[in-house]
């Protein structure tokens, strides 16, 4: 688990400049969806009872579930709703968000970028996770007070999911923007490696709710076997799922032909079975201890 000075915090907090102006969101090209086992992050409809409609994360191969785009000077964090959770700009009193491992430990995670519609004005926040409380477990709180905080109405926005219709009414996405400038200090840069985590929650500091990569209809889901596949910061500098060629974050598919693909995702399997055995072993090793 990655200790962030407190010298840090507070720069990153009171730093000059955090009033910013609207952020102006890429194109639905630019976004490139985050992957599970090697496929786009992916949700079914209505899996988790108790995080319907505005709080139920969908999506599929074609219509990714979670997807991030980059620039210079953002990180864009885009989810597949449902329902629309800001109806007139408005946040729906509900939380959204993804978690980010930064030290290749997937019982635990060290960064998290919420959008908290929960009481007051609706806001994007950045929260680190410095001492596990729950481990394995979504909802282990982040730290307080939030490390870093922006206006809803600067840095986030509903738009409608073109194409997708679960539930028989039109999906939307949630798009939420964090500076790298805010983002490095903390430990996540745009090459830095990382998993990640999406889901939908109650909770102003943690995820509760519907999860990707999990079918909720099977029981609660953990940290280990939701995590994304992994990937780096700004999707430009993963080796694995960057680049030309890639699956879009509309409807559809644009992959290269050919067998190069076939072993790119090979090898992001093979990556991921190794991160695996590695945690059971580091796992075995704390028990016998």
């Amino acid at each position: 688990m990655r200790r962030t000075p407190l010298a840090i915090l507070l720069f990153v907090v009171l730093a000059p400049g955090a009033a910013r102006a609207q952020v102006v969101f890429p194109p639905d090209a630019a976004y490139v969806p985050l992957r599970c086992g090697a496929a786009p992050m992916a949700d079914p409809f209505a899996d988790e009872t108790g995080a319907l409609d505005e709080r139920d994360l969908v999506g599929d191969g074609d219509a990714p579930a979670g997807l991030r785009a980059a620039d210079a000077t953002n990180l864009y964090l885009r989810m597949r709703l449902e329902e629309d959770p800001s109806p007139a700009g408005a946040a729906r009193p509900f939380s959204w968000g993804m978690e980010f491992d930064l030290d290749n430990d997937l019982n635990d995670y060290e960064l998290l970028v919420l959008v908290d519609g929960l009481g007051g004005a609706a806001t994007v926040k950045v929260f680190t996770n410095t001492t596990t409380t729950a481990p394995n477990d979504l909802n282990d709180p982040a730290d307080l007070p939030a490390a870093a905080m922006f206006a809803f109405a600067m840095n986030a926005r509903s738009v409608p999911a073109s194409g997708t219709t679960n539930g028989g009414s039109p999906d939307f996405f949630l798009e939420f923007a964090v500076p790298w400038s805010t983002l490095v200090p903390l430990g996540l840069d745009r090459a830095t490696m990382t998993h990640v985590w999406a889901a939908t929650s109650s909770s102003g500091n943690s995820l509760n709710g519907d999860v990707a990569c999990h079918d909720g209809s099977t029981g609660p889901a953990q940290l280990t076997g939701t995590a994304s596949d992994p990937t780096t910061g700004d999707p430009a500098f993963d080796p694995i799922g960057g680049g030309p060629g890639r699956l879009e974050g509309g409807g559809g598919c644009a992959t290269t032909g050919g067998t190069a693909w076939l072993a790119i995702a090979l090898l992001g399997l093979v990556w991921r079975r190794i991160s695996s055995v590695r945690h059971r072993r580091a796992s075995d090793l704390d028990r016998r201890r």
